[in-house]
């Protein structure tokens, strides 16, 4: 196929502080089997030798790459996000990788499924040495997926998904919050219809430190972000799942948060017979040194 008649694909990728893996995450871009693609990469002030790599990088296989100061992962992503000209966007990260089809795969999709303004696939979970340890299976939908996914029935990850621009660039990040995917998705599911391609097409890599230190401030940006839908016919549903959830994720090492914030939200009738509720309530009574 002429390269012209291929829709251009912007792929947007911060960079901060990960030199094992950034010439890697830059390969699987450049190795895709789709080829007329805009890679613009921001470095956002890393103190390794990743600035370096980049700029070797860049001059051998030509991609825009800015170098600045550090300004945080929303406001590179507002930058990106202005610098793109493709039909379609690819998000990214600079210590994951793409499967080498992604983008024909998910571009395919779009191109004969107009009714679709983005489409997703599913992961793979590769370790430090980029080994897949995990394939993730959910229960994942496609059309109008608004209601699952303010349930929290599965979760969306913006490695292997690919978005019409005339979307995307309509969309704000919000400054304040700490998790950009689910304010994303939430938004974009909310008036329109998501595909759904059941293939491994993303490696997320999970880090040996991923166990959240920064727990309770992703939970805090999740609760914010749920609450937003409070008019939603289905919130009262959406939100109990996230409160079990919650309860759950701070019961074992967070057990004063998890006591005065969620149990009293828990302990509904609706939730006496969910084995979700019991496994937090036992997870309360082990010590967090016990689990690793």
């Amino acid at each position: 196929m002429n390269l012209d008649s291929l829709p251009l694909v912007s792929v947007l990728l911060p960079s901060y502080n990960h030199e094992a893996y950034i010439e890697e995450a830059i390969m699987s871009v450049v190795n895709q089997t789709y080829k007329n693609i805009e890679l613009i990469v921001i470095d956002d002030g890393s103190t390794d030798s990743s600035p370096e790599i980049l700029k070797k990088l860049q001059q051998r296989y030509g991609f825009i790459y800015i170098q600045r100061e550090n300004k945080g992962l929303i406001k590179t992503l507002q930058e990106l996000k202005s610098l793109a000209s493709g039909k379609y966007i690819s998000l990214f990260s600079s210590d994951d990788k793409y499967a080498l089809d992604k983008l024909t795969i998910l571009v395919g999709f779009l191109e004969k499924n107009q009714e679709y303004v983005m489409v997703y696939s599913k992961i793979i979970i590769i370790d430090d040495n980029s080994n897949a340890v995990s394939k993730v299976n959910e229960d994942y939908k496609s059309g109008e997926i608004f209601h699952y996914l303010l349930k929290g029935d599965f979760f969306l990850n913006g490695l292997a998904a690919l978005i019409r621009n005339e979307v995307y660039e309509q969309f704000d990040y919000n400054l304040k919050s700490y998790v950009d995917d689910l304010y994303m998705w939430l938004q974009v599911a909310f008036k329109n219809k998501i595909g759904f391609v059941d293939e491994y097409l993303g490696c997320y890599r999970k880090h040996n430190n991923h166990l959240s230190k920064n727990l309770l401030k992703m939970q805090e940006s999740e609760e914010k972000i749920i609450s937003q839908y409070k008019s939603y016919v289905h919130y009262d549903e959406a939100i109990n799942e996230w409160n079990l959830r919650w309860f759950h994720n701070t019961s074992l090492c967070h057990k004063s948060v998890a006591i005065k914030k969620y149990l009293l939200r828990v302990l509904k009738l609706k939730n006496i017979f969910r084995l979700k509720l019991y496994k937090a309530l036992i997870r309360l009574l082990i010590p967090c040194l016990l689990q690793k």
